[in-house]
């Protein structure tokens, strides 16, 4: 049997039909990029742009376009100064006392044009920096937002990618491109002007010396979007490999396993496949760029012939002709950078137009859903079903529990039983695909998402490891109390972290973690103990706790279980663990498997039906020795 072809980073075409296989294109990737995104639409991305860089430095795009009019100006004023000079020498008498004032000028008017140009570059450079910055920020405040669902999709993370590099390279690209197409559209002004003034019939044959060039430029740009769409998923590939041998935490493993010669090699098929294809859409950009460049040439031969029959036939004197030169030759120049800057511009707008279309996804979030509650009595979940995006297989099926306030309940099961995933849903942390979720009667679809939040505290066992300041570590259960030091000693005490933490070289303002200059790092244990510490911290009614003590020591573990109710007296405890001996003083345990509730009811009441909990606690028991394995 015939095997698909695997590329470098994983796409295949299945063989059908006997034929050889096939690999995956950019085309595959992408299917018509260019197609909605033609030239028609660059008005409209060319405003989007423009309100971008408004909105980033208003001030220094005033100048910036201050300085660019300047620019067109003082190329108008010089030619017709010129003029003016030729005229003198050629027709005058009067010896050169006469044309010194005109040479001054012009000297002058040149001096202010070129410190004007330094000056725009300045000014370009510190406006691209803050378009960049807003860019960005805009960017983070969207993904701070978006359903936490999300991040379990992969066509999300291109998204991802592709509006932070619009809203850094391309940014800059973009404002490089406006700034371009700015000068030389006030250059060509000054030049046009002049030759309006001499002999009109130049300036249409001047535009259609454009022609190519912009048609060049068009098919250009949608090549180059279209490549780096299609190298979207190998660039985050590369990406995630090279943070493999970058990253504090993966390269210990990646030592320990000789991983470093097999890694690299795969992470340079794939710089190396991004190349060939880069290659290719260079030789097509190239070959297009080259007839469009003859053609070009060939038309402003034609316009500089028409200049010279003028002259031949009287139509123009000398002076006129060599100023009606120079200006075709500045036009020739301008109509180059602005070819240039034309089709910066125009590629840098079709990556706006997914940095436009990220921050969409962020404008149809609701800020406000609504009815805010007060801590809650009981939280029910309803024939609840959740399906991760991209998959087709639920992770949970028709779950219904109850949990009353003030109890301790626990979700048990093997693992991949959809424990964590039913935790995050009761947590408001993802939203069920269907079914609902009543906060004391009320639905939560219809409740403030971030009011909810309020009340939960949630320690996972993936729990984040903050290289920050052990206080903020803490203080980040309620980050709007970070300076009460006490509170935040009192949490710790709680969670035995007192002792370790006071020992550091500056106690609590010690980072944590060796990322930064004078950071202290933790063991694991002792991480999992600040993490419970930030939990105490927060002081919410309803306590979500996954593996908590995933890292700690059979003994610590025994310990914090023994203490649960006394540690979160009168509030709402949700335990999950795989480790059934530790929930046993719950006061309701509810069975996963399969993404289904089996089983539910106490640890005497399910050991006595002789069930699957009944099962695997036995089991667990007789692996660990558990001398209360028979109760």
């Amino acid at each position: 049997m015939d095997k698909p072809e695997i590329s470098a980073h994983g796409a295949t075409k299945p063989p059908g039909n006997g034929k050889a296989p096939e690999r995956f294109t950019i085309d595959d990737f992408v299917r018509g990029a260019d197609g909605p995104r033609d030239w028609r639409r660059l008005p409209r991305l060319v405003g989007a742009s423009f309100r971008l860089t408004w909105r980033a430095g208003p001030r220094e795009l005033l100048i910036s376009c201050g300085l660019q009019v300047f620019n067109g100006v003082a190329t108008f004023v010089q030619l017709l100064i010129g003029r003016e000079v030729l005229e003198a020498l050629l027709g005058s008498t009067a010896g050169l006392g006469a044309v010194i004032p005109s040479v001054v000028a012009l000297v002058l008017v040149g001096a202010l044009q070129r410190f004007a140009s330094a000056a725009e570059q300045e000014q370009s450079g510190l406006l691209r920096e803050l378009v960049t910055q807003h860019a960005q920020s805009s960017v983070l405040d969207v993904a701070a937002r978006v359903d936490l669902a999300e991040f379990e999709s992969p066509a999300f993370f291109n998204r991802l990618q592709r509006a932070s590099m619009s809203a850094g390279v391309r940014s800059m690209g973009m404002v490089h491109g406006l700034f371009g197409l700015a000068r030389a559209t006030a250059g060509a002004a000054g030049a046009v002007a002049v030759l309006l003034v001499l002999q009109p019939l130049l300036v249409p044959l001047l535009a259609v010396t454009a022609l190519p060039l912009w048609i060049v430029t068009r098919k250009n740009s949608q090549d180059t979007y279209r490549f780096f769409v299609g190298m979207t998923p190998l660039d985050r590939a590369r990406h995630y490999l090279a943070a493999l041998f970058t990253d504090r935490q993966p390269v210990k493993e990646v030592r320990a396993f000789g991983l470093g010669g097999y890694l690299r090699g795969r992470y340079d098929r794939l710089g190396a496949e991004r190349v060939r294809e880069l290659r290719a859409v260079a030789r097509q950009r190239l070959r297009r760029s080259l007839l469009g460049s003859l053609s070009s040439a060939f038309l402003t031969a034609v316009t500089f012939a028409v200049l010279a029959w003028l002259y031949v036939n009287g139509r123009l004197d000398l002076a006129s002709a060599g100023v009606a030169a120079a200006a075709l030759i500045q036009m020739a120049s301008t109509l180059a950078m602005t070819g240039m800057s034309v089709a910066q511009l125009y590629e840098a707008s079709l990556f706006v137009q997914d940095y436009e279309e990220f921050l969409a996804q962020g404008d149809a979030l609701p800020r406000d859903r609504g009815t805010r509650l007060p801590a809650f009595r009981e939280l029910r979940a309803e024939e609840v079903t959740f399906v991760y995006p991209g998959s087709t297989a639920a992770a949970l099926r028709n779950v219904s529990l109850t949990i009353k306030a003030g109890e301790v309940t626990a979700l048990v099961g093997e693992n991949g039983s959809g424990k964590t995933t039913l935790a995050k849903l009761l947590a408001q942390l993802y939203h069920p695909t269907s079914g609902r979720i009543w906060w004391d009667g009320t639905d939560t679809a219809t409740c403030d998402e971030e009011a909810l939040r309020d009340f939960i505290t949630v320690i996972f066992q993936d729990f984040v490891q903050y290289h920050l300041s052990g206080r903020e570590n803490i203080g980040f259960g309620r980050h709007e109390r970070l300076d009460d030091i006490e509170a935040i000693r009192d949490s710790a005490r709680l969670a035995d972290a007192d002792e370790f933490l006071s020992r550091l070289p500056e106690a609590y303002e010690t980072v944590l973690g060796k990322e930064f200059t004078g950071g202290t790092d933790l063991s694991v244990g002792q991480w999992q103990r600040v993490a419970l510490a930030r939990a105490f911290f927060r002081d919410a009614p309803f306590i979500v706790l996954d593996e908590p003590t995933a890292s700690l020591d059979a003994r610590a573990e025994h310990d914090l279980f023994e203490r649960i109710r006394e540690l979160f007296r009168g509030r709402t405890v949700l335990l999950i663990s795989h480790r059934f001996s530790t929930v046993r003083s719950a006061d309701h345990i509810y069975v996963l498997h399969g993404g289904e509730i089996e089983e539910r009811g106490s640890h005497q009441e399910l050991m006595a039906s002789g069930g699957r909990y009944s099962e695997l606690f036995t089991l667990q028991a007789a692996a660990f020795l558990d001398p209360e394995a028979e109760r």
